[in-house]
């Protein structure tokens, strides 16, 4: 994509986007956001587990997506951490190939909480883990490797839910960062403080993409997949300077209201 391109597109909707931004990044964007489960709670770790569970399940019609997540909250009570820890995850998430939430079987949620729980142990927290990769300059000044970073520690055993590939857009894992990264944000809770906002990249949610397209960001014919979700977080970064994950509230937001 050219300088000039990107000028362009800057000068031609940077104002209706800010508004945008502006409109929904609220208190109120939670409501109906699977953001809202996090906030329950103010331990980090906490936080950190229930967030990234409830990233994992983001897809598929919003209120099942509720729905989903409103269970398995009430099974980890008033402590997410012990829950994840004393492994009372296989309560809900029995060894088994039934499907758990669309093509998510049980058996995939407890290998994801197990691997979680392993991470914790040795680390701390998934972010420690992170920071100790990110400081090893593992994932240094490259847009999307901090996602690919945590996939890459998640088993087979795991997958639809977190997978990985040299294409991947790894939307789910690139918002659960936003929301432990971007700070001063009503619904982001900036827990990591120590990785840059500017490095973020957009998750490509459907709507992301439909309203990119609304607004001529990306061709009709663009697909989700990581070098989309590059494209489309270098032009944020000229709307956004310095945190282009802003424009994620701008086009998903208007996306959900235009689509009922």
């Amino acid at each position: 994509m050219s300088s000039d391109f990107l000028e362009q597109i800057s000068i031609a909707i940077k104002r209706n986007l800010r508004l945008l931004a502006a409109k929904y990044e609220t208190a109120d964007f939670m409501k109906e956001d699977p953001s809202q489960f996090m906030h329950r709670y103010t331990e980090p770790l906490d936080i950190e587990i229930t967030a990234f569970l409830a990233a994992n399940l983001a897809f598929g019609r919003r209120s099942c997506i509720l729905n989903c997540l409103e269970k398995i909250c009430q099974e980890m009570g008033e402590s997410p951490t012990e829950w994840l820890l004393s492994r009372r995850f296989e309560k809900i998430f029995p060894d088994s190939g039934k499907s758990f939430y669309r093509i998510y079987s049980h058996r995939n949620m407890r290998a994801m909480c197990e691997t979680l729980r392993q991470l914790t142990v040795e680390y701390g927290s998934l972010g420690a883990y992170c920071r100790r990769c990110y400081e090893n300059g593992d994932c240094a000044k490259q847009l999307g490797r901090l996602a690919a970073v945590i996939a890459d520690r998640f088993p087979d055993a795991c997958k639809p839910l977190i997978s990985n590939g040299k294409t991947s857009a790894n939307k789910r894992l690139n918002l659960f960062l936003r929301w432990m990264v971007r700070r001063n944000s009503p619904v982001d809770t900036g827990l990591w403080d120590w990785y840059p906002a500017d490095q973020l990249l957009m998750p490509l949610d459907t709507h992301v993409v439909a309203v990119a397209k609304e607004f001529g960001l990306v061709e009709q014919n663009a697909t989700p997949n990581l070098k989309l979700a590059i494209r489309l977080t270098e032009i944020m970064s000229r709307i956004f300077p310095g945190d282009p994950l802003k424009g994620d509230f701008a086009l998903f937001g208007h996306g959900v209201m235009i689509s009922g």
